[in-house]
């Protein structure tokens, strides 16, 4: 699915230069880029989950507060919809996890690593005309995740566990897991995993991927590692010690024509901050009983770093 959407996206596109690096802010006044900087409207998009919408306002709130008019698509959905909207211009920015973009871009990519994920970016992006800022330090990784009760009725610790009983579950996760390089692929070539029954379930590990799981719909969730259902039901991450699941830092994703050194900046100083621990609590506090806003979320927390 990711390399339709690239060849779709390649065509009539123009080579822009990118530059990425892994949490290094500029010095200096984020705004001055040579006395050229063109300030104006920028539009950012998120997925169509919380988290999604809460980093789409954690970014979108630091660059108001420094200059730009900013306006927000909520929940585009996935990459399929969302690549094709900057390159159209209907957004600017949209909030991605690093390793899932690279897939994305690029459908032969075999990096795993943080650096080795940043490191590939920047070519498997340039052909689409996108660009990114740095990554944050935050990551939200997709995981492998099944009740307690069946960890221990199965002695299930890693990922490689699953092999012997893989004829028998069924895994469920969103409708494109079964194409990237941790799905069908790479369960069978790292941990011999195979034989297990898919289901799509299209809500990014949300409450119905958690309902079939916790009704024995599906054994096993592909549910991402700062959602705050893990922790509340007691779920079990199984260990990946291959690394199959690739880096997923959380980075700003620009329309190449937006993107700029003094934009780059202004993003940078909310991903120079953002830890892992920050994005699961910043969830924990969006699912909370008062349910505040991703408006309320995100300023709190930019409040609190000192970025308002």
């Amino acid at each position: 699915m990711q390399s339709q959407w690239k060849k779709r996206l390649t065509a009539g596109l123009v080579a822009m230069g990118l530059t990425a690096s892994l949490a290094a802010c500029a010095s200096g006044n984020p705004l001055d880029n040579g006395g050229s900087v063109n300030l104006g409207t920028v539009t950012i998009g998120s997925q169509g989950f919380a988290e999604s919408d809460i980093l789409a306002q954690l970014y979108g709130q630091v660059l108001a507060a420094n200059g730009y008019t900013v306006k927000y698509s909520p929940s585009i959905g996935s990459r399929e919809t969302f690549i094709p909207a900057l390159q159209d211009g209907s957004i600017s920015m949209i909030p991605d996890y690093a390793g899932n973009l690279l897939y994305g871009a690029d459908p032969k990519a075999t990096a795993t690593s943080t650096t080795d994920v940043m490191e590939a970016l920047p070519a498997a992006l340039d052909p689409l005309g996108l660009k990114i800022a740095s990554a944050a330090q935050a990551e939200d990784a997709d995981a492998l995740v099944v009740t307690k009760a069946f960890a221990d009725a199965n002695n299930l610790v890693s990922i490689g566990d699953l092999a012997p009983i893989a004829k028998t579950i069924t895994i469920g996760a969103n409708t494109e897991f079964e194409g990237r390089p941790y799905g069908r692929e790479g369960l069978d070539k790292v941990y011999g995993v195979k034989g297990w029954t898919f289901k799509a379930i299209d809500d990014y590990g949300g409450p119905g991927t958690l309902s079939d799981l916790l009704n024995n719909t599906i054994q096993v969730a592909d549910i991402y590692t700062t959602t705050p259902s893990i922790k509340a039901n007691n779920l079990v991450v199984l260990e990946d010690p291959k690394n199959l699941i690739a880096a997923q830092n959380i980075v700003p994703l620009f329309n190449a024509k937006v993107y700029s050194v003094a934009i780059a900046n202004i993003v940078n100083m909310v991903s120079n901050k953002l830890t892992t621990a920050d994005l699961m609590s910043l969830n924990e506090i969006s699912s909370g009983d008062s349910k505040p806003s991703p408006e309320k979320v995100a300023k709190d927390w930019l409040t609190q770093m000192g970025l308002l």
